[in-house]
Parts: structure tokens; C-alpha cells; sequence
């Protein structure tokens, strides 16, 4: 019996120092994801970065980038997205490859065709990371400068999936709505910008980031309109550069 309750109380304390620490957006809610990458956040512990970072990617690599690469031209940073290797149309994997031989913009693994990993194999999902480098290889991009970090589509997370990112020495974004310690947890989170969140209940969160030297991951889908807001993404964008957030990630 009090080993039972001892269990409880220890349960109720992580999920506070959870919502204490790393809680998500008002109106989100707690997904598995969530509760599972902030307990592993909450026993990290306090951040090792002197500064508080920032990083946006935009995922699915469609006809929406060009509304976010102006977007961070306009606000002055450099954007990163999130591509599908086997699934770009010419013209966005042909200005993909050079903005990003540029410097211009940074791109992250998101899967070979966008297919569901759930239920894949380690090695099926080794093979797709494999396979997307390549394929983004012959479509001109530098893969040598590919930022080490892997989108699993659909948000899915499983041993398998965590396995294999590690295997490839890449950090995963989950499905988690939150904020992270800092730049070097393997588990990363990311609060989204869609037409419906709150701008204020944003800054505050930043505010609340900013003061813990945090590392924030905003994520947008520019390429499906009904998820896309330019205007509330150009805003908070805004907003975390002029707290000061350094989006400088990768440097």
C-alpha cells in the first residue's frame, strides 16, 4: 500500500514540475507525447545553453515555401524545412538545393514519400533516412550540411523510429507540444503556428522560455493552407527575436 501511494505521489510531482517547466500552450492539449518527452526533459534538468535559442521549420516541402522563405526574409532569419526526399516538385527541390547551398535556408529529414512509420521495422526506417539522403543528394542539395535532425512523418514515435535516429546520430522531433531545456536533448518538442493560436498566450511563453535560456522549435505547414497563417507566423516570429531568442541553432 504505500508503495502504491509513494508511486502516486512520485506520478503527481513529475506531472507538475511538467507543467511548471515545459507546459504547453493554453488549449493544448496533453498528448502522450507530451507527458513522455517532458518527463524526460523535467530529468534532464535545467538547460546547459548560456542563451536562449530558436528554430523554425516549416515542413512538407510544397508550393508554400516561397511564402516562407519571404516570410524569414522579412523578419531577417534563415528558415529551415522539413522535406519530403521523394515527393518536392522540380521547381521547390530546385530552389530548396540552392537557397540552401546559399546559406539562405537549412533542411531537416522528413521521410522519402511521407509514409507512416508506426509500423515499421528499425531497419525499413534506417533504410528511408538513407535513402531520402540520397535522393536529396541527386536533386543537388549539400548533404553534408543536411542539419542532423529527423521529422518522423505524421509525428509518429516508437522505439523503432527513436532506434533508428539514434543509429544515424540525428536528434528526433516528436510529437510533443513543448518547449525544450536546450539544443542537445535527443527528443526535441515544438509548439506549432496554425490560424488559431493565441498570440498572447504565445509571447507568454516565450517570455516564460526566454528567462530558462530555452530551445524553441516553432512549426508551421505552409504548404496546406488550412494550417497555414502568415500573418500570425510572421508575428510570432517577431516576437521571439525581439525577446531575444538566437536562431542561430546551428552555429
Amino acid at each position: 500500500m504505500k508503495e502504491k501511494l509513494f508511486l502516486l505521489i512520485l506520478i503527481l510531482v513529475i506531472l507538475v514540475a511538467i507543467g511548471c517547466w515545459r507546459a504547453p500552450l493554453k488549449g493544448d492539449g496533453w498528448s502522450m507525447q507530451t507527458i513522455y518527452v517532458g518527463i524526460l526533459d523535467t530529468w534532464y534538468g535545467a538547460s546547459t545553453d548560456n542563451e536562449p535559442h530558436a528554430l523554425w521549420i516549416d515542413d512538407d516541402s510544397g508550393e508554400g515555401i516561397f511564402i516562407a522563405k519571404k516570410i524569414a526574409d522579412n523578419v531577417g532569419i534563415i528558415p529551415c524545412f522539413a522535406v519530403i526526399a521523394g515527393k518536392m516538385p522540380p521547381q521547390v527541390a530546385d530552389s530548396l538545393a540552392s537557397w540552401q547551398r546559399q546559406g539562405a535556408a537549412r533542411i531537416v529529414y522528413h521521410g522519402l514519400r511521407h509514409e507512416r512509420w508506426k509500423d515499421w521495422s528499425e531497419e525499413q526506417i534506417e533504410a528511408g533516412i538513407l535513402q531520402s539522403r540520397q535522393r536529396l543528394h541527386e536533386h543537388g542539395f549539400d548533404t553534408t550540411q543536411i542539419l542532423r535532425i529527423v521529422i518522423p512523418p505524421h509525428g509518429c514515435n516508437t522505439r523503432a523510429i527513436r532506434k533508428a535516429i539514434k543509429k544515424q546520430r540525428c536528434q528526433m522531433i516528436s510529437g510533443a507540444s513543448l518547449v525544450n531545456p536546450d539544443r542537445h536533448v535527443f527528443q526535441l518538442g515544438r509548439i506549432a503556428i496554425t490560424p488559431e493560436t493565441d498570440i498572447e498566450d504565445m509571447r507568454l511563453l516565450l517570455q516564460r522560455a526566454y528567462k530558462r535560456n530555452a530551445f524553441v522549435i516553432f512549426g508551421t505547414h505552409s504548404s496546406i493552407p488550412a494550417w497555414f497563417s502568415a500573418e500570425k507566423t510572421k508575428e510570432i516570429l517577431e516576437i521571439a527575436k525581439e525577446i531575444g531568442f538566437d536562431f542561430n541553432f546551428y552555429e
